[in-house]
């Protein structure tokens, strides 16, 4: 499997920005949060009712829990100050140590998506607010050895760690049958595993991708494929298949930087990673849900009605709404 690490031609920008202030409280009047960027977020986070679950699980009685997410990825900047309050110690699959640092810059990116501090009025606002971002590195060219190493990782540890489920951005034409036995191992242990469609453009039903494929026989492996930011259409450069899960925005979303503070992002890799908030969000309120519960309860209130990049063909799957998928545990 190899990593979604392409240039699909949109816009990648660079900000920084820095902390103002010492109050983290949301704004009384005006944007939902009060992290500088999140205008920059504003479009597609609002597309998907993201603001409108924060505030259902702001005023919930029904008491939450962070959520522990494995990253297997690139690994994550240590210090960066949008990341560092909900970034925890993880592994590294070479070393076995927990030294996580971020050499290419993917991890990060999927970290902020994810869970850059919310309310901090610093950057961004991730998806998700209670949660543990647990790095596992796996270099910057992952191989079926570490991506073996990094899954088996979490099986052995979960519960020692805390670790409720996996983010991992890969996606291949090929699989090699020891990494699809240790999906199947994580899937029987209960381990929800959201990984990507892929970035060609194709439509891969029958010229299968991997592991997004697996979802058609294991109910741990969601599959996620892009949208546009507002718009219910999959960019020129989203796979597409009968078997994917669900859709997101990945098209330019902002997120945390491993050489400059924020950028924007585009692939199914950052939609993988908004889909992977949602899902956070539903495990704060209820831990005990299975992968086919989260699944079940995604797609059930995703949006339907999406098209593929020409407008033409109406796709089987939906777009995430997060709003409507944590009324499904917390109705008004």
């Amino acid at each position: 499997m190899f990593r979604l690490l392409v240039n699909l031609g949109y816009f990648a920008g660079a900000l920084a920005i820095r902390h103002t202030g010492e109050n983290i409280s949301g704004m009384a009047n005006g944007p939902p949060v009060n992290d500088p960027l999140y205008k920059n977020q504003a479009s597609y986070l609002e597309a998907i009712n993201v603001p409108a679950a924060w505030k259902r699980l702001a005023s919930t009685k029904v008491a939450r829990t962070r959520v522990t997410v494995a990253l297997i990825d690139t690994g994550v900047k240590p210090d960066h100050p949008d990341l560092i309050a909900n970034l925890v110690k993880g592994y590294n699959v070479y070393d076995h140590s927990d030294n996580t640092g971020d050499q290419e810059g993917h991890g990060t990116e999927m970290a902020g998506i994810l869970g850059a501090t919310i309310n901090n009025r610093e950057g961004i606002a991730g998806v998700m607010d209670l949660v543990n971002i647990f790095p596992i590195y796996e270099g910057i060219t992952d191989t079926p050895p570490t991506t073996i190493a990094a899954i088996d990782y979490v099986i052995r540890n979960r519960k020692s760690k805390g670790i409720t489920f996996i983010l991992m951005a890969s996606s291949d034409e090929t699989i090699e049958p020891a990494v699809v036995s240790k999906i199947k191992e994580a899937d029987k242990a209960g381990i929800l595993m959201i990984v990507t469609a892929g970035n060609k453009g194709k439509n891969i039903t029958t010229e299968k991708t991997f592991p997004c494929s697996l979802t058609e026989q294991l109910s741990g492996v969601l599959c996620v494929a892009a949208t546009e930011q507002s718009k219910m259409q999959l960019p020129y450069f989203s796979n597409f298949a009968s078997y994917v899960d669900i859709a997101a925005p990945g098209v330019n979303i902002m997120t945390t930087g491993n050489d400059v503070n924020y950028k924007t992002m585009p692939g199914t890799s950052p939609a993988a990673g908004i889909v992977a908030g949602v899902a956070a969000m539903l495990y704060s309120v209820a831990p005990k849900l299975t992968p086919a519960d989260v699944e079940k309860i995604l797609k059930d209130t995703s949006r339907k009605g999406l098209k593929d990049s020409k407008g033409k063909t109406t796709l089987a799957f939906g777009r995430v709404d997060a709003d409507k998928a944590v009324a499904k545990l917390i109705p008004r």
